[in-house]
């Protein structure tokens, strides 16, 4: 499934990046669906779809625009495999995903979320760091929950699960435009177990024009972050509860001044102030939990 909005540059090798894979994956054309929903773009990404690859990807376009958070909901609600990816039109799939969690899902049924290391790229495709390994080697993520409390550490184009799952933790949270994806982490960690793939097999994109670059210089992604931690919370077992949200919060301190540094150096003051005034609260929130 591949939410897009207004992001066709980046939708070609999106799709390329899935469509080269399958076949090597041991899928057939009956094996898998590719969907493509629009909210309402105005670059004309339809006519993207249908250049590489004809009728053989559903485009569906909104009849409004939903937002970020109702497009990945439409997304899954638009979804009938029994696995989900969902791939954001700018992010890639890297060579090995899908065979790598589809061989992982038929060996481990009580398994039912795949999480992938991530590499993330800028807006020409050019590599930076990668998410850190949470684990020596592949294998059952047996701390990821309490991970999860403190700090999101997973990246949407390495994520996979079992559509049983989704049906039973519900979607993404419409009061979270920052967060969602990361309360969704921790709420599908809270219901079943979690694979951890300690290989980079997706690329995640960070350009100026994404959805999460603007509430960073509005600060909104700081306020939203303390929310986020205590609705976390709410899965945690009571005895670690209060050491976890204050990690959690003091994280987000240290978080929030990075972010204020890098701003300054990129000259977004406006922006540094913001991400200060946010760690200190965050440093408020946690002194006193």
């Amino acid at each position: 499934m591949i939410p897009i909005h207004r992001c066709a540059p980046y939708l070609g090798p999106a799709l390329t990046s899935v469509l080269d894979q399958l076949g090597d994956a041991g899928f057939g054309a009956h094996d898998v669906e590719i969907v493509v929903v629009d909210d309402c773009s105005d670059d004309d990404p339809e006519s993207v779809v249908r250049a590489i690859a004809g009728d053989d990807v559903r485009f569906v376009r909104n009849e409004r625009n939903l937002g970020a958070i109702g497009n990945f909901n439409a997304c899954l609600a638009a979804s009938r495999g029994e696995l989900v990816h969902l791939l954001h039109g700018d992010d890639l799939s890297a060579p090995g995903f899908y065979a790598t969690a589809g061989a992982m899902f038929d060996a481990e049924p009580d398994i039912a979320t795949f999480v992938a290391r991530t590499t993330y790229v800028d807006e020409h495709g050019i590599e930076a760091e990668t998410t850190r390994s949470e684990r020596p080697g592949s294998g059952p993520w047996t701390d990821a929950l309490a991970v999860l409390a403190v700090s999101n550490r997973v990246r949407p184009p390495g994520v996979a699960v079992r559509r049983s799952l989704l049906e039973e933790v519900g979607g993404f949270r419409p009061d979270l435009p920052h967060a969602a994806d990361w309360e969704m982490w921790a709420r599908l960690a809270a219901t079943a177990p979690v694979w951890f793939e300690d290989r980079s097999l997706a690329r995640y994109r960070r350009h100026s024009a994404s959805d999460t670059a603007g509430r960073v210089l509005s600060g909104e992604n700081i306020t939203e972050r303390l929310h986020c931690i205590d609705l976390i919370a709410a899965h945690l077992e009571p005895e670690e509860r209060r050491r976890l949200v204050r990690r959690a919060r003091g994280y987000s301190a240290v978080f929030a001044g990075r972010t204020a540094v890098r701003l300054a150096g990129d000259r977004h003051l406006a922006g540094a102030a913001r991400q200060l005034w946010a760690a200190g609260r965050s440093l408020g929130a946690a002194a006193t939990t």
